[in-house]
């Protein structure tokens, strides 16, 4: 059956607006792509070519904005699992949680895990170069018991209960922090990321 001018006009604007948003992918990742739409489309209207059947052909993928922009996450999360930058992870995690809930959920774990990890290493190095004002510091006063990991306090205004402990302490969990965040974002893009399903 063949196609009508209007159906096909649809059609190649459809597939050249997705060719466009693909660009930023690999040329042959995005060609593959593009054939694989293409495909598809063709298949769903081969036997109704009429106006209506591909206006919803092409409604049930979605505006070519979006499905371009989940292949563009399939591939940055594909990149990331396999890569060893906590930066293009973060990136990677990121852009998945304008996708989804589960992303959002994951990148808010990593950037907690990321930030607390840093900062212990961050505390640790402190301890090095200025020992006397960084620690783990117990205030007590008559009405107020406090505990602050930190810097800035000063001799004599709180107990360190550390000490130099906090050096070996921070590098070991900060670092071990970071390691298991990274890896939890790699076991989550792995276990709950799923691509668009448009067949």
């Amino acid at each position: 059956m063949t196609v009508s001018a209007e159906s096909q006009k649809a059609i190649d604007a459809y597939l050249a607006a997705l060719r466009r948003q693909l660009g930023q992918l690999a040329e042959e990742d995005a060609n593959d792509i593009f054939e694989e739409i293409r495909a598809h489309i063709l298949d769903k209207t081969s036997a109704d070519s009429s106006a209506q059947t591909v206006a919803a052909t092409l409604a049930a993928l979605g505006p070519p904005e979006e499905l371009a922009n989940c292949y563009r996450t399939d591939d940055l999360l594909k990149r990331a699992r396999i890569g060893r930058s906590r930066g293009f992870m973060l990136r990677s995690l990121l852009r998945w949680a304008a996708l989804s809930l589960a992303g959002l959920v994951v990148f808010a774990i990593s950037v907690l895990g990321y930030c607390t990890g840093g900062f212990l290493v961050i505390i640790a190095v402190l301890k090095a170069i200025w020992p006397r004002g960084t620690g783990l510091w117990e205030t007590k006063t008559d009405t107020n018991w406090g505990l602050g990991l930190g810097f800035g306090n000063q001799p004599g205004q709180g107990h360190d209960l550390l000490g130099w402990w906090l050096l070996p302490v921070g590098l070991i969990l900060g670092s071990g922090l970071l390691i298991l965040t990274f890896r939890f974002g790699t076991w989550s893009i792995r276990t709950f990321w799923r691509p668009r399903a448009w067949r």
